[in-house]
């Protein structure tokens, strides 16, 4: 009995582990009965070995009934596939091990006394839990997002320590009598634990080269931004004066069509001053500076694309998210709208709307414009747009997508994209 209670223990804390370093990806309800029907009939293989041939057989075929049918089971619903998931799996049972570890070293103290060994193993599934939830799996999960290349040769450091423990036969914890044995599980563990600590330290350091980099780009960006908004400033100042000096010109022009009682041409008079003066009009869409600064460019680019703006902006100063991380949503946002929106055959479809709020200290921005075609996703992002084929062009949304989301992952946050009825919808709750 306790074999069992131990057995069923240790499995639900390896699915809890796979469910925290996985990513899952489900895309009907049948997915989930098959996995459901294949675990349940491994699960009845799995009792029936035990039962028949006992505990130490199940033991020897514990790869066989468990490990291998868990892989196949996670292909149903694990958003990566093959050495990825491959990898995971490996990492749940080296993360299984610390508390067989510590409970074999406390119970050598009573002759490895069964009752002792079990209870603090399952003491120790919490606080290990807690420790791969708060420390491991954030950069766990960057690595499997953003990795490609040298899968294999990561899974020789857990495959080696699996291959080692079982053939020194530590998986059957009640059959354990020599502390020489248990000094070699705690060593590989330490090794294979910390060859773990230095991969990750390195992806670690990788993430935070990257994120510097996307810093200077932006603050290149910016300044260039600057730039060009100080001379529209100037450029607008310049027009102001030329505008005040000949303003007693328009205005005895408007008043001799009046006299004349030709109406329509000072109407239309009036009309190309109104659209001339717009240009010397300095556009404020919220009083963060630096984030105005993009806003005013990429909005700048939408007006010449004939696109029709709605903005509604509450953004301080100052705000927990940093000026240039917000930067990088809203420019590469915006952009990919434009983008789209371009492409409409029908000006008054050309539509962006810009909406971005603070509420219970949280920041809430969406972005939503029209566009052509049909959006491409590929695991919830859009990777390119297939436009109108009188037009025969594509965008690719692949870049601009993954900085959103990368930002949004780096404070804690969500995102999504949507595609619907011809309406691009990106919203992100920081």
């Amino acid at each position: 009995m306790l074999n069992l209670i131990r057995s069923l223990l240790t499995l639900i804390y390896a699915m809890t582990m796979a469910y925290m370093l996985l990513e899952y990806e489900v895309k009907n309800k049948k997915t989930l009965y098959l996995m459901g029907l294949f675990v349940t009939v491994m699960l009845l293989c799995a009792g029936f070995v035990w039962l028949n041939f006992g505990y130490a057989r199940f033991i020897k075929l514990y790869p066989l009934l468990i490990h291998v049918p868990s892989f196949i089971a996670f292909l149903f619903v694990s958003k990566y596939k093959g050495v990825k998931l491959f990898f995971v799996l490996l990492t749940v049972f080296v993360l299984c091990s610390p508390p067989i570890g510590i409970g074999l070293i406390i119970s050598s103290f009573w002759g490895f006394n069964k009752v002792i060994l079990y209870v603090i193993c399952i003491i120790m599934y919490i606080p290990t839990g807690f420790i791969v939830y708060r420390y491991l799996r954030p950069s766990f999960l960057y690595m499997l997002r953003n990795t490609d290349k040298g899968w294999f040769g990561f899974c020789t450091i857990p495959l080696s320590y699996y291959a080692l423990i079982y053939f020194i036969g530590m998986r059957n914890v009640s059959n354990v009598p020599i502390k020489s044995t248990v000094v070699i599980m705690v060593l590989a563990l330490t090794l294979t634990l910390s060859a773990y600590v230095m991969i990750l330290k390195f992806f670690k350091q990788t993430r935070e080269q990257l994120t510097m980099q996307n810093e200077q780009n932006l603050l290149h960006m910016q300044v260039a931004t600057a730039k060009m908004h100080l001379e529209e400033l100037k450029e607008s100042q310049e027009k102001t004066l030329i505008y005040r000096h000949d303003i007693r010109h328009h205005l005895n022009l408007i008043g001799a069509y009046l006299l004349d009682d030709n109406k329509a041409a000072a109407l239309k008079y009036i009309t190309e001053i109104e659209k001339t003066m717009e240009g010397c009009v300095v556009e404020k869409y919220c009083i963060n500076y630096t984030c105005n600064l993009i806003l005013c460019s990429y909005i700048l680019k939408a007006k010449k694309e004939q696109i029709i703006v709605e903005t509604k902006i509450d953004l301080h100063e100052k705000n927990t998210v940093s000026d240039m991380d917000l930067c990088v949503i809203f420019s590469n946002a915006i952009e990919n709208a434009v983008n789209a929106c371009k492409h409409i055959p029908s000006v008054n479809d050309r539509t962006l709307k810009i909406v971005c709020k603070s509420q219970n200290g949280k920041l809430f921005i969406q972005i939503t414009n029209g566009y052509e075609g049909t959006v491409m996703f590929a695991n919830g992002m859009p990777v390119r747009m297939a436009v109108n084929m009188t037009t025969g062009t594509e965008e690719n949304y692949g870049l601009g997508t993954k900085s959103i989301a990368a930002v949004t992952e780096k404070y804690g946050g969500v995102y999504s994209f949507t595609a619907k009825d011809g309406v691009f919808k990106t919203s992100i709750i920081l």
